[in-house]
């Protein structure tokens, strides 16, 4: 029997799908994924999270559901033991399943706790850590604006702060580590690389700031005009965030600053395909390109993300896939409209795994072997808290001082929360239109005449059809996925 494909799920934290170039993008600056795409791999352009926040978008994706199914909308509800996940099936079929990264996925009380999930949970030390070069940049001033930013400034390789350490480079160097020491004996190996670039604080390197031409960066999207209509928390976080002192020289720093970081993880994926290539691995293995979730980057004069709104900026993740040689692959870019729940899908399909379970994505291979037909009409997502649901609310943010960034987040966002801020969110290529149940301030915005999102035309006649119809998506959205069925049936007879 033929030996089963090895996986590698490389998911950095708050990637914009913009920061591309094979995406057309000039300011990015990712070598080795416009390389992949260009000999092997598709890129979707049109990929959507289906939550703008770690850890509800990662419950989603691993397990192919999305977060109303099992509740898991908050940072602080985490996949539970008995929850079916790729990383629990994988290790089930034979796979060596090993993680290097973050959690903000699955409930552990103790570390051992882990290895429900994986054979190895990789924690970086000794020698990945002393290849670490570059310094701390020196702290801001308690005035600088930029604070509000989370800027956190450029990394040099000489001077008297005290060293960097790393952990992204870290895991993937054990991840390196880990493929060369692969024997053909050996079970396949699933590896799961969670890493924490490009999320914020905005620091980089200066060998990857230096190589971002920030002339070459597409503008950012300003802050909306006062009857843009849009939601109250945008304007909460800025007034938090003091925005109106962030000059637009700042935020364009910001921007350069957190492309270098999406330039750093793009290296750190070329350390990966260079491994494989050295150990004769790259042809039989599967490997995934994705993020959790955007990140605004100065949009709106912004930083980081909100756990209560649902921008592109938030949403719109890359998806790269190559598959294994033998896999029917038209490489290149892809239009199709696409979730994260589709991952969970087409591995389970592609490796003809039942999981146990019912899951929600729709599996990719057709379109990977290069059929135009589209994927799906719409995409789906959400994002918030119902009407005094206290426990959606993070509770480390009392621990930090007053002006931590994410104290000041919490400040802003947590009455919005307390009096209802979930929202559901119907996709299609042309409109996006976003329904809110407790305050009725619903937004509807036409993508083709505003793609930066910044005029809400909810309520105008002109709309009112595509309104009806858009709502009437989100309830069927809600009776295709209200729950899931297992495959195995109970006894009535015992």
């Amino acid at each position: 029997m033929a030996k089963k494909p090895n996986i590698i799920l490389f998911n950095p934290d708050s990637y914009r799908g913009d920061v591309l170039g094979h995406q057309d993008n000039a300011g990015a600056v990712t070598p080795n994924l416009d390389a992949i795409v260009a000999c092997d791999a598709v890129s979707y352009s049109n990929a959507f999270a289906q939550n703008p926040v770690c850890t509800p978008s990662r419950c989603s994706f691993m397990t192919g559901w999305y977060p109303h199914v099992h509740g898991h909308r908050s940072m602080r509800n985490m996949l539970k033991e008995h929850e079916a996940n790729l990383l629990s099936a994988f290790k089930q079929e034979g796979y060596y399943v090993w993680w290097g990264g973050k959690n903000d996925m699955v409930r552990v009380r103790q570390p051992e706790d882990y290895l429900r999930y994986c054979d190895v949970k990789f924690s970086p030390g000794g020698k990945y850590v002393e290849q670490m070069p570059y310094k701390k940049s020196p702290a801001l001033a308690e005035d600088d604006p930029r604070h509000g930013a989370f800027y956190d400034g450029v990394l040099t390789r000489d001077g008297d702060q005290a060293p960097h350490f790393d952990a992204d480079t870290a895991c993937v160097l054990g991840a390196v580590d880990m493929i060369k020491s692969r024997t053909p004996d050996d079970k396949p190996f699933f590896c799961y690389l969670p890493l924490t670039k490009p999320h914020p604080s905005y620091h980089a390197e200066e060998d990857h700031y230096n190589a971002i031409d920030p002339d070459k960066m597409p503008p950012r999207i300003p802050t909306p005009e006062d009857d843009a209509n849009l939601p109250k928390a945008l304007d909460d976080l800025r007034a938090v965030f003091r925005s109106e002192n962030i000059t637009e020289e700042m935020w364009r720093d910001v921007k350069r600053i957190y492309y270098a970081m999406c330039t750093k993880i793009d290296e750190l994926f070329g350390l990966v395909v260079d491994a494989l290539v050295e150990q004769g691995l790259y042809d039989d293995t599967w490997i995934f390109f994705f993020s959790d979730h955007g990140d605004f980057a100065g949009d709106y004069s912004l930083p980081e993300k909100t756990h209560a709104t649902l921008q592109d900026a938030l949403l719109q993740v890359p998806l790269i896939i190559k598959p294994p040689t033998n896999v029917p692959t038209k490489n290149g870019n892809r239009q199709h409209l696409t979730e994260l729940l589709d991952i969970t899908a087409t591995l389970y399909d592609m490796l003809d795994i039942d999981p146990g379970y019912a899951h929600q994505g729709i599996s990719l291979r057709a379109s990977l072997a290069g059929e135009d037909t589209p994927i799906r009409d719409a995409v789906f997502a959400e994002v918030g808290a119902r009407k005094g649901e206290t426990p959606f609310v993070n509770i480390l943010p009392p621990n930090l001082p007053k002006d931590h960034f994410y104290s000041r987040q919490s400040s802003a966002a947590s009455p919005n929360h307390l009096l209802g801020s979930y929202a559901v969110m119907c996709r299609t290529l042309t409109h996006k239109y976003v329904r809110r149940h407790y305050t009725g301030e619903h937004e509807l915005f036409d993508l083709q005449a505003d793609p930066g999102e910044t005029r809400n035309v909810s309520g105008l006649p002109d709309y009112a059809n595509l309104e009806q119809q858009m709502e009437t998506n989100l309830l069927d959205f809600f009776m295709h996925t209200a729950d899931v069925l297992p495959h195995e049936q109970d006894s009535r007879q015992v």
